[in-house]
């Protein structure tokens, strides 16, 4: 799939989303390549924090790596029952992972770095807009975009 193909879940709602873009009088082609354009952004804003996710669960998870796969939501799923208010030493290898982490991401040194960590780790997964979400969104920085792109060229 490019960055410009982006799949609808079915086809019907893919054909809703297409007729709502000739009413408002978009060009598909320009929706579509504003949707890849959005996708591409969301992708880049998790790169970092996906990356910290997973480089902390295979450090937790070191000797499974079976579980690996998993580091989207494998912290709240093992472990988001245990820990209760914020007592994160309930996690095994809690500063071992904590300072593995602050070394490889600055973001996470500090006297609080841990604790902050692993409030990140034991929240939601942030996932990506679905592709109807991101056709809507584009739809509309297109529709915002539009008397610019119409103006008329002073001579």
């Amino acid at each position: 799939m490019s960055a410009t193909t982006l799949p609808a879940r079915d086809a019907s709602g893919k054909q809703a989303i297409r007729r709502e873009a000739r009413q408002r009088g978009l060009s598909w082609s320009d929706v579509r390549d504003a949707a890849g354009e959005l996708r591409e952004m969301e992708v880049v804003k998790r790169d970092r924090p996906n990356e910290i996710r997973a480089v902390a669960w295979m450090l937790a998870t070191a000797s499974t790596p079976g579980s690996w796969p998993f580091w989207r939501h494998g912290f709240v799923s093992r472990w988001g029952r245990r820990v209760d208010l914020h007592d994160y030493t309930a996690i095994p290898g809690y500063d071992e992972i904590g300072q593995a982490i602050a070394t490889q991401f600055p973001e996470y040194a500090g006297p609080d770095g841990t604790e902050r960590l692993f409030d990140f780790l034991l929240s939601p997964y942030d996932r990506l807009p679905t592709a109807e979400q991101l056709y809507r969104r584009a739809m509309d920085h297109l529709e915002t975009r539009k008397p610019e792109r119409f103006a008329p060229v002073p001579f």
